[in-house]
């Protein structure tokens, strides 16, 4: 839940953090209200039944997993029958940083250098795999939430590093004492919120053939599942890719300096007109690229060799239009 005000700013962005906080206290005191005791409500099934008895994951069996493996006692059939689950969690784990960091930085209006994010990434699980841990990757979910509560700056960031690797070696035993309840109410938040920016806040983003691909990825994903639901993203992504493509094969339309794009304004005084007039501050040194169609992953590529291409003609032909604020890569994302 968010308030936002009258021109479209998060309000109070921490009731959400303070109300999920608070459920873990109110639920003991109505245990005490009514005279319940712990015991009876972990019996009825209220709690999460302890991961570990010594309260913390360095214990004696930490490394069971390499040392009590027997081949024969392994179920080849099972291993058979969760092969596609393991290729589906290997496309994804591949192709995660290129869908979530774009679709995380639109969300928060930022611009991403995937370069780093790759290395990033790449450092981290090469990390967490010669420690024998697993791999790791950014959630999106948890990631919007966090910024939704105006997580900023390198104190917040220092201070979930902290939380979280407190929680990792000590969570075992800290969620036998958290109510059931918690992790539910938080699920179906989440769930809530992205079903809303993910279907229907982005109804007027998409045209009918991208939005159809997403309600067609929702659906699968609620009748099949996450296997099924790769399937069909990626069937709707090269349906949508093709189409778009044989509509329009160059994303750039056109190139045209603003010499030969006249403004409306019909009245203008004579200091302007000079300005507009002269050779190294007015119209010819304007440039203008009139694009087309859809610009995606698929032809962002073209649409950014174009463009260098483009200037590297102008400068070259001495003819390069006035050097502004924007890069071309701020340009793209502007588009």
């Amino acid at each position: 839940m968010h308030l936002t005000s009258k021109n479209g700013e998060l309000q109070y962005p921490l009731i959400g953090p303070i109300y999920y906080c608070f459920i873990t206290p109110v639920f003991y005191a109505m245990l005490w209200i009514t005279n319940t005791s712990i015991e009876t409500a972990e019996n009825v099934g209220y709690f999460f039944p302890p991961l570990s008895a010594s309260g913390s994951i360095f214990n004696e069996d930490l490394y069971d997993i390499f040392t009590e493996i027997k081949p024969n006692y392994i179920s080849w059939n099972a291993v058979i029958k969760s092969i596609p689950t393991m290729i589906s969690l290997t496309a994804f784990s591949l192709i995660h940083v290129p869908i979530n960091i774009p679709a995380f930085a639109i969300s928060t209006n930022t611009e991403p250098d995937m370069n780093v994010e790759l290395i990033a990434h790449g450092w981290s699980n090469f990390l967490s795999g010669i420690c024998g841990g697993l791999q790791n990757y950014m959630t999106y979910s948890n990631s919007v939430i966090y910024y939704k509560s105006k997580g900023n700056g390198r104190l917040s960031s220092l201070a979930i590093v902290v939380a979280t690797i407190f929680i990792f070696i000590w969570g075992p035993s800290i969620a036998s004492y958290v109510p059931r309840c918690m992790a539910g109410t938080l699920l179906l938040h989440v769930g809530i919120d992205l079903a809303i920016e993910g279907v229907i806040e982005s109804y007027e983003d998409y045209d009918w053939l991208e939005y159809s691909g997403i309600l067609l990825i929702c659906c699968t994903m609620v009748i099949g599942g996450m296997d099924a639901a790769l399937v069909a993203g990626v069937i709707a992504a090269l349906s949508t890719f093709l189409v778009q493509s044989m509509v329009y094969q160059d994303p750039i339309r056109g190139v045209v300096s603003g010499a030969r794009l006249r403004s409306s304004a019909w009245n203008r005084s004579d200091e302007t007109q000079r300005i507009l007039l002269n050779r190294e501050t007015g119209r010819s040194r304007i440039l203008v690229i009139q694009l087309q169609g859809h610009i995606f992953f698929g032809n962002s590529v073209k649409l950014t060799d174009d463009i260098k291409r483009i200037f590297t003609e102008k400068k070259t032909s001495n003819d390069e239009p006035s050097v502004g604020k924007f890069s071309t890569s701020s340009m793209l994302h502007d588009i």
